[in-house]
């Protein structure tokens, strides 16, 4: 279909009148403009000096209006979050007292591997856990793959398991809250990095791992303690039962605080983790898995240690949600899934990322890694060599792009401790634990340690993570420097959409509506025998081909014919 000869015409006569119209709202907007500078501009009555001056003032506040706010857009993206302390405090009544894990740095009992004879699968698996600092070197990789080890399929975490020493025989006396307490129903065996430990104040699996998630084993202990669901973000749940774990401390000092009576049993130390006997303490939120090895601190055998305990709590303003990870640097619970564990966290992040790698690398898991496949296996001896040469910084490229992603909690608990020794007693006089003095005190020196563990204050300040500038702030501060060069406002944007665009746009809309009713107009003169020119004549009538016509209404057009004495009939 051809388009109509009109359509080219009618096409331009619209762009002209559309172009007019904004001249004219144009000048109407520079008159009337509260803008600073621009109603000089539009004055008639000025000079063509005096207004290029106010032209080139009004520029320059607008080079200079966008580049501050250049730069306060710069800080708003690139500083998107401030760390300030919380302005509550919170009181240690409502968060755990720490997680403790000890080890006794002992790795086997010796009445239990005296028997092994050399050569054996088990001497060779002992030579690896009393001898770990000998395999870190490129040269014993191939001693260590020439042997027989290669071919040992003894589990490492089995071995461990059976061979060290028992919570029970570890722990002598312990002490909660002032009340003295079983130290077997407050202590869980846990496998670490640094062979069997004992922790306190633990999650228990079912709530740590999801492997474990559908279990229906009593996680209530006998002396009546009711495990409870507890993450940083989401604390404890509203209605608690009367005895709960993991607990939370009962007020500060050492009397309210945790104590606990050690035994080395240093006629069973085989070969120790470091270079002397003692214990390693740790102490972590309830749902983070220790990593004793290389962050646990030293209590000395024939000493008594004072842990004094501050809160790092790190928190975060629910606005800062809308800000990205990268930005924001931290993941609230729900943002990222863990494929083992039920609670994300940094650390529980990156154990994921290194159990991946090592299967990658060598088809199996470490006994103290997440097994985050269920069909992968648990490394035995023969896998060793492998682990050994993953673990080295050198090899690691592909777990540290993992780690990359392990961003910390928005969320999180940390505990810092101070720890200061003194000796146990070696003269015959009463002490304070009856057990303590009952030993003989040669025993007591050489087998014996004390810890003590506390809070300091009964309250703390947290580190609040909060959108260093928001959206409120950004626009305040950028309302403020085109409030103060430019005298800008939000009735100036509309002033612009007024006179800039929608008032053109109206006016041409009603001009071509006027123009079709002309037409009609037009016909109906025809229709009655009155010439189209006769309208020159007429200074009442109004066609669209003035610059701003108003049109007239059939009603006043039958007025005026009938004025005129014009009969319709």
């Amino acid at each position: 279909m051809e388009p109509s000869p009109s359509a080219g015409p009618e096409r331009q006569g619209s762009s002209l009148f559309l172009l007019k119209s904004f001249a004219r709202s144009l000048r109407q907007f520079l008159n009337q403009t509260s803008l600073h500078g621009l109603k000089f501009v539009g004055d008639s009555g000025l000079s063509s000096w005096e207004r290029s001056f106010f032209l080139g003032s009004f520029v320059t506040a607008l080079i200079i209006t966008v580049h501050l706010i250049s730069n306060i857009y710069v800080k708003w993206d690139s500083t998107p979050v401030i760390i300030g302390i919380s302005p509550q405090a919170t009181s240690i009544l409502k968060v755990p007292f720490p997680a403790i894990t000890i080890c006794n740095m002992n790795q086997v009992q010796r009445s239990l591997v005296a028997n092994y004879r050399e050569g054996s699968n088990e001497s060779a698996l002992l030579k690896l856990l009393c001898e770990s600092d000998s395999w870190e070197s490129s040269e014993t990789d191939e001693e260590f793959s020439a042997s027989n080890f290669a071919t040992n399929n003894l589990k490492i975490s089995e071995f461990v398991s059976n061979h060290s020493q028992s919570c029970e025989r570890m722990l002598l006396f312990c002490r909660f809250s002032a009340v003295e307490r079983n130290c077997s129903q407050l202590f869980q065996q846990i496998l670490t990095d640094e062979g069997l430990c004992c922790v306190f104040n633990f999650q228990p699996p079912e709530y740590l791992y999801k492997p474990f998630a559908d279990n229906n084993r009593n996680l209530t202990n006998t002396d009546g303690f009711e495990s409870v669901m507890w993450d940083p973000e989401s604390g404890y749940p509203e209605k608690l039962p009367p005895k709960f774990y993991p607990a939370t401390a009962s007020g500060t000092g050492i009397t309210l605080g945790f104590t606990a009576v050690l035994d080395a049993e240093m006629g069973e130390y085989y070969c120790s983790s470091t270079n002397g006997p003692g214990f390693k303490v740790y102490f972590h939120n309830p749902v983070e898995v220790p990593k004793v090895k290389e962050a646990g601190l030293i209590s000395a055998i024939g000493y008594e240690t004072n842990y004094r305990i501050e809160m790092i709590r790190a928190e975060a303003v629910p606005a800062i949600r809308s800000i990205s990870r990268d930005g924001r640097q931290c993941l609230f619970k729900n943002e990222k899934e863990l494929i083992f564990y039920r609670i994300y966290t940094r650390a529980n992040c990156e154990n994921e990322c290194l159990a991946a790698f090592l299967y990658d690398t060598c088809s199996c898991i470490p006994f103290d890694h997440p097994l985050i496949y269920s069909n992968a296996s648990i490394c035995s001896m023969g896998d060793t060599s492998c682990v050994r040469r993953a673990q080295r910084a050198s090899n690691r490229p592909g777990w540290a792009k993992c780690r990359q992603q392990c961003l910390p909690s928005c969320f999180d608990l940390n505990y810092l401790a101070s720890g200061f020794s003194f000796p146990l007693a070696s003269n015959n006089f009463q002490v304070a634990n009856a057990l303590v003095e009952s030993f003989n005190k040669s025993y007591l020196s050489e087998n014996i340690a004390v810890i003590n563990v506390y809070f300091r204050e009964s309250v703390y300040y947290g580190n609040t993570k909060n959108a260093y500038v928001g959206l409120t702030e950004f626009l305040s501060n950028v309302g403020g420097v085109m409030g103060l060069f430019m005298g800008f406002s939000v009735i100036s944007l509309a002033e612009i959409l007024y006179f800039l665009i929608l008032k053109p746009l109206a006016e041409l809309f009603v001009w071509k509506r006027s123009s079709h009713v002309d037409s009609e107009k037009s016909l109906k003169h025809n229709a009655f025998g009155i010439e189209q020119g006769q309208s020159s004549e007429n200074p009442s009538f109004w066609y669209s081909k003035e610059l701003y016509p108003k049109g007239v209404s059939l009603r006043a057009y039958e007025n005026a014919i009938s004025t005129k004495g014009l009969n319709y009939q």
